[in-house]
């Protein structure tokens, strides 16, 4: 997993993950002499629909990093709900400065900002 990420998210990668849609962002942490990984998202919608949407829209990807963890049943088995389940740990405390804001409210601000900023600069 560390080297699938020496390069960090690439922009293939960044494309892959933007195709689910709902994802803030996402962290991998590994730690122990590489023998523990912590994954953290934040997305939109509830639980079972963003895993839904990562096996899905990006399932080569999620089964090229995850093999390494035990027990990985693989994107695609019906075990993987329950494996990711057995596994979570809920945060302690979490902050949003825009809880309201959905991934798509912020991608159509941000072009709505670039096209108003355009138009400002021919002005």
């Amino acid at each position: 997993m560390r080297e699938l990420f020496r390069e960090g998210f690439d922009e293939e990668r960044k494309k892959l993950t933007d195709r689910i849609g709902t994802v803030h962002d996402l962290r991998f942490v590994i730690s122990d002499n590489d023998s523990r990984v912590i994954f953290a998202a934040t997305f939109d919608g509830t639980w079972d629909a963003n895993i839904d949407g990562f096996g899905g829209k990006i399932p080569d990807e999620i089964d090229l990093l995850f093999p390494e963890c035990e027990g990985y049943p693989g994107i695609h088995s019906p075990k993987i709900k329950d494996w990711i389940a057995s596994r979570q740990v809920t945060a302690t405390a979490f902050y949003s400065a825009y809880p309201e804001a959905s991934v798509r409210d912020v991608w159509k601000a941000l072009r709505t900002k670039t096209a108003l900023d355009a138009l400002l600069d021919q002005a």
